[in-house]
């Protein structure tokens, strides 16, 4: 890839960054009812998308198993959305904390927020279950999302892609395709947090960009 690709690419991504970020600080932390809806859709969109999702991992695969499919993509999916909708509201609680003597009756509480924005980069042995499970997670936290998915399997980051472009604005959910280039580009980004599942080396090189 030229510098002048590198350059636009870097431009690009920043933009998206940029996008996301004035958002979140325009609107502030989503409800629990606003949470709960965009996980429920993530869920129903994957329900619905079954065989598209098999296609897709059989493109990249080669005839991979549909049973191997259901119970380390799907069924991973759907419990994790399940458990994050379930517990959502007690997670978000303010928790009460003891104060000093002398601050009495003042009272004391633990409000969890946001982060921002996460990056997440994912891998392609489980593509889809190892790129949703850690968006369900952020967007239940109340965080905008930018995935970065495999380029090792196109057509189910092409799903992906087009899937959550259907689903979420790009100032919620934007999803970057590319090769190992685009993906040092993105894990330089200064998001508030990255999400990587990968290799020990590409880790350890994409922890250097973060540092």
């Amino acid at each position: 890839m030229t510098a002048h690709v590198l350059l636009k690419e870097e431009f690009l991504l920043s933009g998206f960054l940029s996008k996301q970020r004035t958002s979140f600080l325009r609107d502030g932390p989503p409800s629990l009812a606003a949470r709960k809806a965009d996980l429920l859709k993530l869920k129903s969109a994957v329900l619905a998308r079954r065989q598209a999702i098999e296609q897709a991992l059989n493109a990249d695969f080669g005839n991979r198993s549909v049973y191997e499919t259901r119970i380390m993509e799907l069924i991973p999916i759907i419990q994790t959305i399940n458990y994050l909708r379930r517990n959502l509201k007690k997670w978000m609680r303010p928790e009460k904390r003891r104060v000093a003597v002398h601050f009495l009756p003042g009272q004391s509480h633990v409000v969890y927020q946001p982060l921002g924005v996460v990056g997440i980069i994912s891998p392609w042995n489980y593509p889809l279950s190892l790129a949703l499970m850690p968006l369900a997670t952020a967007l239940a936290a109340g965080n905008r999302v930018m995935l970065k998915p495999s380029e090792l399997t196109p057509a189910t980051s092409a799903f992906l892609k087009q899937m959550l472009r259907d689903l979420f604005p790009e100032e919620q959910v934007a999803v970057v395709t590319g090769g190992p280039d685009v993906g040092a580009t993105f894990a330089s980004l200064p998001f508030d947090h990255l999400a990587f599942t990968g290799s020990t080396t590409v880790g350890r090189s994409r922890a250097r960009k973060v540092c």
